[in-house]
């Protein structure tokens, strides 16, 4: 079997058992009895610790760090099962599943960079098969929410991360390109780091988006389901044969309709008509990722593990600020999210052809 078909088996099996529950984390927090103030806190927390993950996750063996990654991800579930409503148990478990998230996030992307031959068809294969794992998660994942106990869940999410991890773990020998040098060699450029900046923006909207749904549309876990269902069915369908005709340069284009979506998702309460919206991000969002994928995977004459790390420390120190403003001054939801609609136009102006 070709190294290719090893990651594309474990990146389906990796995904499909995180996503199990992680699009629901939030939404059971505050099931829990949190605040979303709390929430914030807790998202801060993840960041922050995740500067220090990525970074310790791209110096050592991969082996150990999926393998410890996947331990942690069944102890953070385990754990939210029964946690305490007091900041010292968000905090656990901020960095509980900072630790398993963030490190195997880091080596998902160190493995494909090692591992992919052809980049440009890899990065639409990754975006294909990662969001018809999601797909699938999401829809055993409620099911497992609402008829078997989160211990029990917990338990089987441990035992499915393992399972995940026997098609790379089976590379034997395989020579990675280690690291020599320090990252102050790791040459970027402007453009591409207000890049990778703006595009947390992205990032931390998703993120808080079915919290938002759940609390502003439908105050239903299943309703969080279905659209994160329907919008990486568009995702499916459509961007696997329209990606690769969107040229860089009509880029700027597709973040505008991303940031009409978005904006249209704030002001509309109706649930059908949202279930609509949710097939237009779905389109929009994932053509937007699979441009901001080809463009992290561009190294140019960079080692592989430096320039994953630097590129990490950008992603992690810049939602680490974003999210301890919103912390500091209590910025709320709405808010939140209408400054990611602004980060996510913006960044559609730091593409290059």
């Amino acid at each position: 079997m070709s190294k290719s078909k090893i990651y594309h088996i474990f990146l389906f099996l990796s995904t499909f058992t995180r996503g199990l529950v992680e699009v629901f984390s939030l939404v059971l927090l505050y099931q829990k009895g949190f605040s979303v103030a709390n929430i914030f806190f807790f998202l801060f927390i993840m960041y922050v610790v995740g500067i220090l993950v990525n970074y310790i996750s791209l110096k050592i063996s991969y082996r150990i760090v999926l393998i410890v990654s996947s331990i942690l991800f069944g102890i953070s579930f385990f754990y939210l099962s029964f946690m305490n409503m007091t900041i010292f148990s968000l905090v656990l478990l901020a960095v509980l599943l900072a630790c398993s998230n963030y490190s195997y996030h880091a080596i998902r992307h160190l493995l494909a960079l090692e591992l992919l031959e052809d980049r440009e068809q890899s990065t639409r294969g990754i975006v294909f098969i990662t969001y018809l794992a999601v797909i699938v998660s999401s829809l055993v994942g409620i099911y497992l929410i609402d008829k078997l106990s989160f211990i029990v869940t917990s338990f089987i999410i441990f035992i499915l991360s393992f399972l995940a991890l026997i098609p790379v773990l089976k590379l034997n020998h395989y020579d990675f390109h280690h690291s020599i040098g320090s990252l102050t060699s790791v040459k970027i450029e402007k453009d591409k780091v207000i890049f990778s900046i703006l595009e947390q923006f992205k990032v931390i909207f998703l993120e808080v988006q079915p919290l938002f749904l759940y609390l502003y549309v439908d105050q239903s876990i299943y309703y969080v389901s279905i659209f994160n269902v329907i919008a990486n069915l568009a995702s499916l369908i459509v961007v696997y044969f329209l990606a690769k005709r969107i040229r860089k340069k009509y880029f700027k284009y597709i973040c505008f309709l991303l940031g009409g979506v978005f904006l249209l998702k704030l002001n509309i309460k109706s649930g059908i008509i949202l279930l609509g919206l949710a097939f237009l991000e779905g389109i929009f969002i994932k053509v937007y990722e699979n441009v901001s994928l080809g463009n992290l995977y561009s190294l140019g004459n960079n080692s592989i593990q430096e320039y994953l790390i630097v590129e990490e420390l950008i992603f992690f120190i810049s939602k680490s600020i974003m999210m301890g403003i919103v912390c500091l001054f209590h910025i709320n939801i709405y808010i939140v999210m209408y400054i990611g609609i602004v980060g996510v136009i913006l960044s559609g102006f730091f593409i290059r052809e």
